[in-house]
C-alpha cells in the first residue's frame, strides 16, 4: 500500500497539471464552437493540441493526411480537398522560389534541379486531380 505522502503527491499532481492543460484545451474548443469555426479546423486543432500532449511527432499530420484522404478524396467534402490544394500550393511555391533564387548558385547540381523541377510537376498534377475532385463534389 503506497504511503500517504506519495498518495497526496499524486493526487495533486492529477489535480493540478493535467487540469489546467485539459481546461486550455476544453476552452479552446469551447471557443472555436462559439466562434463557428470550421469542424474540421477544430479536428486539426484537437489533432495538433494530441501531438503536443502526446509528444508523439508527425500524430497531427497522420490524422489531417487522413481526413484530406478519406473525407476530400473518397468522400468528396469541399473543406478537406480545397486544404490539401492550398497545402500541395504552399509547397509548390516554396521549391519553385528555391530553384528561382538559386538558379546562379553552384551547389545546386543540375540532378538535384531535376528532382525539384519532377516535384513541381508533381505537386501541379497532383492539384489538378484534387481541382476535378473538388469540382464535382459542388455539383
Amino acid at each position: 500500500m503506497p504511503d500517504t505522502a506519495t498518495q497526496d503527491i499524486t493526487s495533486k499532481e492529477l489535480i493540478e497539471t493535467p487540469h489546467g492543460v485539459q481546461e486550455s484545451i476544453k476552452m479552446d474548443l469551447l471557443e472555436m464552437i462559439q466562434e463557428g469555426t470550421d469542424p474540421f479546423e477544430i479536428i486539426y486543432a484537437v489533432a495538433r493540441y494530441l501531438e503536443t500532449a502526446s509528444a508523439e511527432r508527425g500524430y497531427a499530420q497522420h490524422i489531417i493526411d487522413n481526413i484530406h484522404t478519406v473525407y476530400g478524396t473518397a468522400l468528396g467534402n469541399k473543406k478537406p480537398l480545397e486544404d490539401e490544394i492550398s497545402e500541395l500550393d504552399t509547397r509548390q511555391q516554396r521549391i519553385q522560389a528555391y530553384l528561382d533564387t538559386t538558379k546562379k548558385d553552384e551547389t545546386v547540381t543540375e540532378d538535384e534541379r531535376s528532382r525539384l523541377n519532377f516535384s513541381i510537376k508533381a505537386h501541379q498534377r497532383k492539384i489538378e486531380r484534387l481541382k476535378e475532385l473538388l469540382s464535382k463534389s459542388e455539383k
